[in-house]
């Protein structure tokens, strides 16, 4: 994978005040860490934007080159990123320093390619997994994992332990783990329109009304024999 260089300053404020200030410029704050002490740092958040744009997404391998330092050799990721809920514009940048010759822990996206034939028998393609965990050397981290979905029929399920990973890449999620499968959707119940349920429990309430009124008259009735009987 590519290392593309950012250049970032050193912060030497701190503070909402000191923030506003920073944003005002055009600027936002940043603090990396990891092998050395954390630095805090300002970055261009259009910079940074373009440099997640690329294929590797937030992935991408970061040199970072600090405005002052005689040294600069400093590759990082992005551990997390603060945005505006509203426009989604960066507000804070984590950057986590790594070394090059050691393998780091990271998730990558899981892409589909292909057609599933089950889509056209009338199923429905579920993803249940987005990301996969894996294990790596930093300048092998795979842009995405590539799932094959050109033979998944109805019912078909595809595990963790069905993908191919590249050369290098160790697997860290569970092999049992699902990542999508094909099914067909359940009929939903047909529900009766309203009126008709309203003149059904209308006749339910009438029924139950002449089943009541039965009641005294076959009691009267019975009443009227027993008379009858005695007086005789």
């Amino acid at each position: 994978m590519e290392i593309l260089s950012l250049e970032v300053e050193r912060r030497a404020e701190t503070g909402k005040t000191a923030v506003r200030r920073l944003r005002r410029m055009g600027r936002v704050p940043a603090v990396v860490y990891g092998i050395h002490e954390a630095t805090p740092l300002t970055v261009d958040p259009k910079v940074l934007e373009k440099l997640l744009s690329t294929r590797a997404g937030s992935n991408v391998l970061i040199q970072l080159n600090v405005a002052g330092e005689k040294k600069s050799d400093r590759p990082v990721i992005v551990k997390d990123l603060q945005r505006d809920s509203m426009q989604g514009a960066i507000l804070h940048a984590d950057f986590l320093e790594i070394r090059m010759d050691q393998k780091i822990k990271i998730s990558v996206p899981i892409s589909l390619k292909g057609e599933a034939p089950g889509i056209k028998q009338g199923g429905v393609l579920s993803q249940l997994m987005r990301e996969l965990d894996v294990e790596c050397l930093p300048i092998a981290i795979p842009e995405e994992i590539a799932v094959d979905i050109n033979a998944v029929n109805v019912n078909d399920v595809i595990h963790v332990r069905d993908l191919t990973l590249p050369e290098g890449v160790d697997l860290l999620s569970d092999p049992e783990e699902p990542v999508l499968t094909v099914i067909i959707p359940a009929e939903e119940e047909e529900e009766k329109p309203e009126e008709e349920a309203v003149v059904a429990e209308g006749e339910a309430e009438a029924a139950a009304d002449q089943a009541g009124a039965a009641e005294p008259a076959k009691e009267s009735k019975e009443k009227k024999e027993t008379k009858e009987k005695e007086e005789k």
